[in-house]
């Protein structure tokens, strides 16, 4: 896998960057496939982000590779690894978790704007996201924005619930409140990439991001997020963070490196 010098550039200036053409288009269709399968059975980390009195279904699920094979494939024998890997320049790349998120047409509730990092029980600069697109996404059918260069500013903001239940898990941590950045930030530092079926987004753990609803009456907003930790990465159970599938057992400080969080590339 070979990530151009434009590319980690952009990735390291702004905390995101858009590729096409990475991945093998034979994805798009599989996990399309798998997405349904996990609708119709979801785990039990599963949640409905949406009002149902206003909104049709906004759906999440994280650690689907855990359970289901199709996924599991993706995770361990698609491109998103080896891309983790040459975009951060790590030796060593571990899956730390995904995450499924269908938003239906006519979904209403946005995704906040907020930070991937302070939610994880993890430390390090080498955290990154990877958003592949099963349609067609525009600013409209919920496309991702980003506060270009907010990974660099050193703060990290509270977490707070997609759904609006259990933010209490969230105390203690000691973050500031995210700032209302539609109406502090300009427009011009805002990015929402169009997308494809099959292009990619990933963006560093620290970059301010959040959705729109979908507001299309006829095209699904279909993404999933792979997240990914490098070299620098360690295990960091600090108050204030979600929970992951189950305890992994290891120490504060330590590596990744266990079946919850396996090693999947090296260079």
């Amino acid at each position: 896998m070979k990530i151009s010098a434009t590319e980690k550039e952009t990735y390291f200036r702004d905390g995101v960057v858009k590729i096409s053409g990475a991945f093998d288009p034979k994805w798009v269709d599989f996990l399309r496939k798998a997405t349904e399968e996990s609708l119709k059975n979801p785990g039990k980390m599963a949640e409905e982000y949406g009002d149902d009195e206003k909104s049709t279904r906004f759906f999440g699920d994280q650690f689907v590779w855990i359970r289901n094979g199709d996924f599991k494939k993706f995770i361990l024998e698609s491109e998103a690894a080896a891309i983790a890997g040459e975009l951060m320049g790590s030796n060593k790349i571990n899956m730390f978790f995904d995450h499924l998120l269908v938003k239906e047409p006519g979904a209403v509730e946005p995704t906040p704007w907020h930070q991937d990092g302070p939610y994880w029980k993890v430390r390090g600069e080498q955290v990154c996201s990877i958003w592949f697109a099963m349609d067609n996404v525009t600013e409209a059918t919920g496309g991702v924005r980003y506060v270009k260069g907010s990974h660099n500013t050193g703060i990290r903001y509270r977490p707070q619930s997609f759904s609006g239940d259990g933010n209490d898990v969230y105390d203690g941590g000691g973050l500031q409140t995210m700032p209302d950045i539609d109406a502090t930030v300009s427009s011009d530092d805002i990015i929402c990439y169009d997308l494809n079926p099959g292009d990619c987004l990933i963006h560093h753990a620290n970059t301010i991001h959040g959705a729109r609803g979908n507001a299309a009456s006829n095209t699904r907003r279909r993404g999933y997020a792979t997240r990914w930790t490098g070299d620098d990465v360690c295990w960091d159970p600090r108050e204030g963070t979600a929970d992951v599938l189950y305890d992994p057992d290891i120490e504060p400080g330590g590596p990744l490196d266990c079946d919850l969080f396996p090693v999947v590339w090296k260079r």
